[in-house]
């Protein structure tokens, strides 16, 4: 199916979702749309909100209120949208998908090493290998996202848990950014 979705949360968070993220000009400032303008077309991570953006109040275009995020995507199964104040954002692209993470800056400085530090690039990598391994990704993004599982997909997005180490977080990105053809483009019932 076609989602339109429109979140409305407060000010201060980020919202990650399934789709293209159709009104940038009201929910990031425009240093955070000029970096994703180079991170669409760079093979190397650009970070569009750092820890320093988070702890300065400049990753945000209004520290009150409320901001209503709208998102669209054509030709999903399903639609999902995460929200949090603490997200990083980094991102990087391949063949003009955007490949996204977003994890909590809190929780990231306690790990033993910043594992969430290259997930950007292990989503890019993965879809890399899918496209020439199968068949081209037929979406605009894929997100990753530190979430409170292991490892769960939907269309364009996936969650994937705290890991202790970057070949474990890639092991689920992977596997979780696989799911967009294996079952995504292909249909199959994953029940069964």
């Amino acid at each position: 199916g076609d989602y339109q979705v429109a979140i409305t949360v407060p000010a201060g968070y980020i919202v990650a979702a399934t789709g293209t993220l159709d009104n940038p000009q009201d929910v990031l400032t425009p240093e955070e749309r000029a970096r994703l303008a180079i991170a669409v077309k760079s093979d190397s991570m650009v970070h569009i909100i750092t820890e320093a953006d988070l702890a300065s109040g400049a990753a945000r275009p209004k520290r009150d209120g409320v901001l209503t995020w709208k998102f669209s995507a054509k030709n999903v199964r399903d639609a999902v949208w995460c929200a949090s104040p603490a997200f990083q954002w980094d991102a990087t692209g391949w063949h003009g998908v955007l490949a996204q993470s977003y994890y909590d800056s809190h929780l990231a400085r306690h790990l033993p090493t910043r594992v969430w530090e290259d997930a950007a690039d292990q989503a890019r990598m993965s879809i890399e290998e899918y496209w020439e391994r199968w068949y081209p990704y037929p979406y605009p993004q894929v997100s990753v996202v530190q979430g409170p599982v292991m490892g769960m997909e939907y269309p364009m997005l996936s969650m994937d848990g705290v890991a202790l180490s970057q070949e474990a977080l890639y092991t689920t990105i992977t596997h979780e950014v696989g799911h967009n053809w294996f079952y995504g483009m292909l249909g199959n019932n994953e029940t069964y």
